[in-house]
């Protein structure tokens, strides 16, 4: 809704970026000459930064920066650790554009100065910050400008509408302004109230530029009324509804064989917001693991000779739609520990556990060699985690929206586990939930963040 100026504000805010990140890095070149006596040429620095330019664009962009929310505040507060999350990333595009064009940057010479990118990391970390504050201004004095603001009216009360009118007050990008509610009762602080008749006559006399409806107040006839006179005097309507469902399900709008459909279908991400996942997935699992060859080597080691078995087992999970694979992980119990009970879930204190796999859980090591299962395209880096084939079943049947999450490539990490939701003494429909809201609003950035909240917080997350 209002989308047309909320598009203009987003490549707004994109241009603007573009324009202050390039100033701070040269604001970057500057300090450096200021802190470290004269350098390179400052035109060569000029022209590293030209030829990274298209780069850091499309990072920020793919990281999601630019990603329209109608939720302005997010269940946790972390605008400034994303924003230096920003910085890095552009930091480090200019130095692989810098290393790219001369190799013998690393060893401090020529156009690849060491301390110009980390200068870089604090200049455009601000910049960043002083492009949304310029943007957020604006929006907010277009808001209070009455000729900047879209005339919204509404048909019909619920809690649901309720909320989606304080989401556009708070939301100044909107640049809405409430006419007022035809309802029974109407909360003074949410708006005027209108009759029926009051807001029908505003609506033919062309006074709304927009018209919200809540469809289960509404009887048809009043119903066919609005979009009859809403169709005449060209005025759009959107419609809310306690008749729908709470779901992750995508509402789409069709016409087949001239009837028009109301469907609802899978959030799956789109084409390029695969590929971009799927990029960053394999490029970090592939480094991670020739990081990691050594560690792992030793931990198999110290697992074969702790105790009789192999260091590897491999346990079907469910992954996406669907699909089962050989998850991987080091061995932490006994040998062929479910021989008597079949398959069980894991507990705290499981008294099948070796000493030594009490403490690859509680460190989360055992997960390390699911990296494989990321480079073979089974796993993603951050996703919902995984569950065994044999209470797949029964969750579906028992939690609402479980299925969903099978949409997406299951994780090594994820939005629940770095929130503290992970094993077996948390609560399975809170991990949903926030299962859920990572893939409603998934970015590239999102992914950065669990993935950096993982390791400050020391987690590698149990299955």
């Amino acid at each position: 809704m209002l989308s047309r100026r909320t598009e203009t504000s987003r490549i707004a805010l994109f241009l603007l970026d573009q324009v202050l990140v390039g100033l701070a890095f040269m604001a970057a070149v500057g300090l450096r000459t200021i802190l470290a006596g004269p350098g390179p040429d400052a035109q060569e620095f000029l022209i590293l930064y030209a030829m990274a330019t298209p780069a850091v664009a499309a990072m920020l962009a793919c990281c999601g920066y630019y990603n329209p929310r109608l939720e302005q505040e997010p269940p946790t507060q972390g605008t400034s650790r994303e924003l230096l999350i920003g910085g890095f990333l552009a930091m480090v595009v200019v130095m692989a554009t810098g290393f790219l064009v001369d190799p013998s940057g690393l060893a401090g010479q020529t156009i690849y100065s060491r301390s110009v990118p980390l200068l870089f990391l604090g200049t455009a970390s601000v910049a960043l910050w002083v492009s949304r504050l310029l943007v957020t201004v604006a929006n907010r004095q277009l808001a209070d400008d009455p000729g900047h603001s879209s005339k919204l009216l509404v048909f019909g009360l619920s809690q649901r509408m309720l909320k989606l009118l304080a989401t556009f007050q708070r939301a100044p990008h909107t640049h809405m302004s409430l006419l007022g509610v035809a309802a029974d009762a109407v909360p003074t602080d949410v708006g005027p109230r209108l009759t029926t008749a009051e807001a029908l006559e505003w609506l033919e006399q062309g006074k709304a530029d927009h018209v919200l409806v809540e469809a289960s107040r509404l009887d048809r006839d009043l119903l066919d009324r609005v979009f009859e006179v809403a169709d005449r005097e060209g005025v759009s309507v959107h419609i809310t509804s306690s008749f729908f469902p709470s779901t992750t399900l995508v509402p789409t709008w069709e016409r087949v064989g001239g009837v028009p459909l109301l469907g609802f279908v899978s959030a799956e991400l789109p084409l390029g917001a695969r590929a971009a996942k799927r990029t960053f997935d394999v490029v970090v699992s592939a480094v991670l693991l020739l990081l990691l060859a050594v560690p792992m080597l030793i931990i198999s080691t110290l697992v074969k000779l702790t105790s009789s078995g192999s260091a590897l087992i491999v346990q079907q999970r469910v992954g996406e739609h669907g699909h089962t694979f050989p998850m991987l992980k080091f061995r932490t119990m006994v040998d062929d520990a479910e021989r008597v009970s079949g398959p069980v879930m894991a507990t705290g204190n499981d008294p099948r556990c070796t000493t030594f796999g009490r403490f690859l859980r509680r460190t989360n090591l055992d997960e390390l060699p699911q990296l494989a299962n990321v480079l073979l395209g089974h796993m993603s880096l951050v996703g919902p985690r995984p569950e065994r084939p044999e209470f797949v079943g029964r969750f579906k049947r028992d939690i609402p929206r479980y299925a969903h999450k099978h949409w997406v490539k299951p994780g090594i990490t994820g939005w629940a586990q770095i929130h503290g939701l992970r094993g077996s003494g948390t609560s399975l429909d809170d991990r949903v939930e926030h299962d859920l809201y990572y893939i409603e609003n998934w970015s590239l950035l999102l992914d950065i963040r669990i993935l950096v909240r993982t390791l400050f917080d020391g987690y590698l997350n149990a299955a």
